[in-house]
């Protein structure tokens, strides 16, 4: 059973913010994208966002793009956005809806909604070539609780032993039930702990949010 603290009583003596370095020094936020971002599972919105076959979203993580779709048998997909010929970006609206197929704009490339190799203009006199050989590169993808999650590691770790001290923990909130109402996007110019630090306090809550300051508790 969670244990609920007023805000002043979670408050360490002595207790201070991490080293300029770690929010500013480029090396440290290149081992944070490989041993966090690049090898964790990660939140990418709701399966709802994305309801139809065809539609798709980008999620852009660092140098990396990925499409996010719904094929053709309602099953979620991740793909590199990368095409297997010259390495060109397929898709770049954020949001967006394939008719039948995935085409790349450079060269003509089409791929289906599987990512599977479908269409190859001007290939059919290059010896040996096989378009099974050229599918679109797989991300891992899991929906949990009616999240979209993803993993950019080639050996992730099962999500369920990853997720297990939570995975039970929301069966009574009915949350793979619940639908988008409204989505709202921020666009923040800073290191990333920054908003993770921000978040996890409520110090400026009476002043940046009042309304939230009637309930002085949070979980400790």
């Amino acid at each position: 059973m969670n244990s609920f603290f007023k805000t002043a009583d979670t408050l360490k003596q002595g207790a201070r913010a991490l080293p300029q370095k770690y929010y500013t020094d480029n090396s440290i936020l290149k081992k944070e994208m490989a041993k966090i971002f690049s090898s964790n599972w990660l939140c990418c919105g709701r399966g709802d966002d994305i309801l139809n076959p065809g539609q798709y979203k980008l999620i852009n993580i660092l140098n990396e793009s990925i499409i996010i779709l719904r094929d053709d048998n309602y099953k979620l997909s991740a793909f590199y956005n990368v095409c297997r010929h010259r390495g060109t970006r397929i898709c770049t609206k954020e949001w967006g809806e394939f008719s039948k197929s995935i085409q790349c704009p450079y060269h003509g490339w089409t791929y289906d909604l599987q990512g599977k190799l479908s269409g190859t203009p001007n290939m059919n006199a290059v010896e040996n070539f096989n378009k099974d050989d050229y599918p679109l590169h797989l991300v891992k993808l899991i929906e949990w609780e009616g999240f979209i999650f993803i993993n950019l590691s080639n050996k992730p770790r099962e999500f369920h032993l990853e997720y297990e001290p939570i995975n039970k923990c929301f069966t009574e909130w009915g949350m793979a039930d619940l639908k988008t109402i409204d989505t709202k996007i921020y666009h923040a110019n800073c290191n990333w702990k920054l908003i993770v630090q921000n978040y996890s306090e409520c110090y400026h809550c009476p002043l940046i949010h009042p309304s939230l300051s009637t309930n002085t508790s949070i979980i400790g």
